[in-house]
């Protein structure tokens, strides 16, 4: 028995079980032999921080998150003369013990009833809503909704001090600070403005404080330092600004059709079967000039569209969004859904003239590939530039608090076969202008190429309009170079047995 218990502690001990994770509570309060200061006299015992000195929170982080950046310290990534031999004097097992200690504690209290300042009310639109004319998406789109984190790379912002979240930007402008993956922040960084830096570090130093309200920003008030920017592409027309939505039972419906369109997932929970959100496609809320904007969409029909052969409403084109790209059902005509969908884009298109191809409706156009894309090709390239965020197996990622933050690209769980994003040349025109997020144009056009045609070629949810066998629906709907549904692929027939269309 004596034996049994000895080698059960063994391997608990081995597999990083409570006796390493007592090891971390050691270094956390003690520090070690070799040098390594306790982490507790700066990050304080419950791992809440200190603010005012701009030592960051500890708690609750993502431990991988949590030993990379000791990894870093280590290294030189992250260059700080406090915490650079402190990680040095650390080994791999005792970065990996302190961060598993600190990411088991609970997120730390926080006193209720912040004031909301204008600083606050700033920073609440540049987190929740970013400023797309210089390029930034909003802190949300990565770190996720009430910034909880998502994953090892972006973690909670929500509560950390204000101090510590400016000197990360200014880290970032300043090349102190380099271990980003693929240089995003560092790019984000230097485009904010040291006002807009000030701004979102206070707000999210309060952010665990605020009412829904205050953290979706006061868009019905002018901000300290500036209006909501307008789409970054070039284009004659700029949508009206969030603030001119009227306080009246119309404008109510226009800001429900922005949740609807932001919060799919919550607000059309019924209509949809997989894990997007409109605004995963349409940029900024569906502003975004050359990322399919709603406002050049709305003016455009009634049209005819050869994907169906008749002329499509407004409506109807709306309901075909659901029954393709969110792999659901159509929200019946004069549904609240629909309703305020409508009513948002009229409200975007206000101004606009009715039945131009204005410039930046859709995704910018895209020229031939230089050689005919290359699924392995592709493959390097979304592992060098995509799986940071939508995951190595296109599973997509989801945010602490459990909602879709990055959409999955393939699978049971994204766009089935009849969406638009499975033509190779509409993804490849999207990720081109788009991506990865806040560095579109950064891909080459042959890469853009190869990885449309990855990501398409790999199973997902079957077209709706299924004729029994992918090879007759195929022919039917998918006789195209651009469509990779009823080819073999790595062994699979493409479609043949995909997982069922529409909610599951």
């Amino acid at each position: 028995m004596k034996q049994t218990t000895a080698a059960s502690l063994a391997v608990v001990f081995l597999i990083g079980g409570p006796a390493l994770a007592a090891t971390g509570r050691d270094i956390a309060m003690q520090g070690t032999k070799n040098g390594a200061a306790p982490c507790s006299a700066c990050h304080g015992n419950n791992g809440e921080g200190q603010a005012t000195a701009g030592f960051p929170q500890l708690a609750s982080l993502n431990a991988a998150y949590l030993t990379a950046q000791l990894a870093s310290f280590a290294d030189g990534a992250r260059i700080n003369s406090v915490m650079g031999p402190i990680a040095k004097a650390l080994d791999d097992v005792q970065r990996k013990a302190v961060s598993d200690y600190y990411a088991s504690l609970p997120i730390p209290e926080t006193k209720a009833g912040s004031p909301v300042t204008a600083e606050i009310e700033a920073g609440a639109l540049l987190a929740n809503r970013g400023d797309w004319g210089k390029g930034v998406p909003p802190c949300a789109q990565c770190h996720g909704s009430l910034a909880s984190g998502v994953g090892a790379a972006f973690p909670r912002l929500a509560g950390q001090g204000a101090l510590y979240t400016a000197n990360q930007f200014n880290a970032w402008r300043g090349g102190t600070r380099h271990n980003d993956p693929m240089g995003l922040m560092a790019g984000i960084a230097k485009r904010l403005d040291a006002n807009q830096v000030a701004d979102v570090a206070a707000y999210y130093a309060a952010e665990p404080n605020l009412s829904a309200t205050q953290r979706a920003g006061s868009a019905e008030k002018p901000t300290q330092h500036g209006a909501p920017a307008v789409p970054a592409a070039a284009s004659a027309f700029a949508p009206p600004p969030e603030g001119a939505i009227p306080d009246n039972d119309f404008g109510k419906m226009v800001r429900l059709g922005e949740e609807v369109f932001y919060n799919t997932q919550i607000y059309a929970e019924q209509y949809i079967g997989n894990n997007l959100q409109c605004s995963n496609c349409h940029l900024d809320r569906g502003r975004l000039a050359g990322s399919a904007p709603l406002w050049a969409a709305y003016v455009a029909y009634p049209a005819y569209r050869s994907k169906n052969k008749h002329v499509n409403t407004y409506t109807e084109r709306l309901q075909e969004c659901f029954r393709y790209s969110m792999n659901g059902k159509a929200p019946p005509d004069g549904s609240d859904v629909l309703v305020a969908l409508e009513a948002y884009s009229y409200f975007l298109a206000r101004g606009a003239p009715v039945g131009v191809d204005m410039p930046g409706r859709g995704f910018p156009g895209l020229d031939q590939p230089a050689h005919p894309f290359d699924y392995a090709q592709g493959e390097k390239v979304y592992a060098a530039n995509c799986a940071l965020c939508h995951g190595a197996n296109g599973q997509g990622q989801s945010s602490v608090a459990g909602k879709p933050v990055f959409p999955p690209v393939w699978g049971a769980h994204s766009y089935n076969w009849g969406a638009g994003m499975a033509d190779i040349g509409n993804a490849a025109a999207f990720v081109e202008a788009n991506m990865p997020l806040s560095q579109g144009n950064k891909l080459s056009n042959q890469a853009a190429w190869d990885v449309a045609a990855f990501i398409d070629s790999h199973e997902r949810p079957q077209d709706p309009r299924f004729a029994g066998s992918a090879a007759e629906t195929r022919t039917k709907y998918h006789d195209s170079p651009m469509s990779m549904y009823g080819r073999e692929v790595n062994g699979i027939l493409l479609g043949e047995h995909s997982p069922p269309a529409g909610p599951q």
